[in-house]
């Protein structure tokens, strides 16, 4: 590479710390420990890259996609009684008297990284930075995110800098809602989000965030199975992330780069499956589309072992050096399968190249002497989950702590012997091949297994969701994410909301 690669590191956003959760999983030692890795993998050596200084963004850069009222709430939490009656109409979120200084330093370093891409002073580059910041938007921080960096270094590269089309590739876990809420009208701004959707039981439990996107700029693929793979995500990518962005041929590429899709991160075995090489691989072939201004934001990515592994080999593919080696499968997951097919009937209008790949897997199908596929047979559970979070944040009544159990010693153990074991068969590569067209349409053939497949991987995860939210409801355990067993029951006995209703069981 002809310029160094870029990344930036500030300790001033470890000083955002839960001061009310020592159980947080978006903890600082989350940048510490990946910015540790990269210097010991030799990722971010002089000879390769450069560090570009972070600094706190301006009140006007954040209002690029934030109003001053909410920079003004922030800046107003000085200790730990006030940030938590702060976040008590909030959904998923903590702050700290430290927050704002980190919040504005993690906006500001994005946006240092976007121009120091677009001015041709690095090739690619890495923004180590927290609060993270994809479910932010407007007036509402949420999910842990403060300010959405990504967003603001989009618009600040589109205001300032002179491009006129950015991509936004999200393959964070979560879905990118605040990132769709601040761009889904500003065609500037492509929109990518790979994301756990479980038939709408998964958070945010709307059906926005389906694949029947309002709009040519924004491809959702919504995964209704648990585990898919790191091969998976690359079918995701040749099927109908890179033929879009072919086509809309974007000036600069933000990867909101979460790592909580990665092989046994915290969701464990009902999590997602990307293995830390498929980072390195999704990150390779974004900065083949956007050579030099392809830019990662941290993003979420929760268990040590797993985010640590996954920055690095990120990196790797961003520096265009070697990856282990990802098998091209035959298969792809019949969840994923049924789900693409949906993407491709959805997205054919807008995007010739997906027209055709449609016209010739119905051609495929007819060939096999297979049934057709049938577009658009939704399943959707999210209404009553979506209906108990809005009464909680409408009654300021959210749990402010202690959302997820924290990992045992036993499990702990288990899940870097899992990640220890996938690392040790590694074959690193310069070459990968791509997939033929033949190869490609083979991995979304319809039929009667690829159908039974879809089910049996989308049901158990999709059963459990639904079967904890009756159990909440019919009092039979004490929360659920932020919301409070006591809580509820005071706020029905008093009038505030009625009981919430049940789901009978789908399956």
């Amino acid at each position: 590479m002809s310029r160094p690669f870029g990344y930036v590191y500030d300790p001033r956003m470890l000083l955002h710390d839960c001061g009310y959760d020592k159980t947080m999983a978006e903890n600082p030692q989350r940048i510490r420990l990946i910015h540790e890795r990269l210097q010991q993998d030799g990722l971010l050596n002089a000879e390769k890259a450069i560090k570009i200084e972070a600094r706190e963004a301006s009140d006007e850069e954040l209002m690029l996609n934030h109003p001053k009222a909410l920079i003004d709430e922030i800046a107003a939490l000085n200790n730990d009684k006030l940030c938590e009656e702060y976040c008590k109409d909030k959904e998923i979120l903590w702050t700290c008297e430290n927050t704002l200084e980190a919040a504005r330093v993690a906006s500001g370093a994005t946006i240092e990284i976007v121009k120091a891409a677009i001015e041709n002073r690095i090739d690619n580059g890495f923004a180590i930075i927290r609060p993270p910041g994809h479910h932010s938007y407007g007036k509402t921080p949420r999910g842990y995110c403060i300010f959405n960096n990504a967003v603001i270094g989009a618009k600040y590269a589109l205001e300032y800098l002179g491009i006129k089309k950015v991509a936004i590739v999200d393959f964070d876990y979560h879905a990118g809602n605040g990132t769709y809420e601040s761009v889904k009208n500003d065609n500037r701004i492509h929109l990518t989000s790979i994301h756990a959707h479980h038939h709408g039981a998964f958070w945010p439990f709307t059906r926005e965030f389906d694949y029947a996107t309002c709009n040519p700029h924004t491809l959702f693929v919504p995964l209704n199975g648990s585990m898919n793979t790191e091969a998976d995500y690359l079918g995701i990518f040749h099927h109908v992330v890179l033929p879009q962005l072919r086509q809309i041929k974007p000036e600069l590429i933000i990867i909101s780069a979460g790592f909580d899709a990665g092989y046994f991160d915290i969701m464990g075995p009902v999590g997602q499956g990307v293995k830390a090489h498929g980072y390195g691989h999704m990150a390779r072939l974004l900065a083949e589309v956007c050579p030099g201004k392809t830019i990662a934001v941290l993003e979420g990515g929760y268990f040590p072992k797993n985010y640590t592994e996954s920055a690095s080999m990120l990196v790797r593919g961003l520096q265009g050096l070697e990856l282990p080696r990802i098998e091209f499968p035959k298969r792809l997951s019949g969840a994923l399968v049924e789900t693409l097919w949906n993407v491709l009937y959805h997205h054919q209008e807008w995007y010739p190249e997906l027209k055709t790949k449609l016209d010739k897997l119905i051609e495929q199908q007819k060939v096999l002497k297979l049934k057709e596929f049938v577009p658009d047979q939704i399943l959707f559970f999210g209404d009553r989950m979506r209906k108990i979070y809005d009464d909680m944040i409408k009654h300021g009544i959210c749990r402010t702590k202690e959302w997820f159990p924290e990992v045992s010693a036993e499990q702990e153990k288990d899940m870097n012997s899992k990640i220890d074991k996938y690392i040790s068969e590694y074959k690193f590569s310069a070459n990968h091949d791509l997939p033929n067209e033949q190869q490609l349409l083979a991995q979304l053939v319809w039929d009667e297994q690829t159908r039974s497949d879809a089910f049996i991987q989308s049901a158990p995860f999709t059963t459990a969701l639904i079967t904890e939210y009756n159990a909440f409801v019919d009092g039979k355990i004490d929360n659920m994410m932020i919301c409070d067993r006591e809580l509820v029951r005071n706020a029905v006995q008093n009038g505030s909301f009625d009981k919430h209703e049940k789901y009978e069981h789908p399956f």
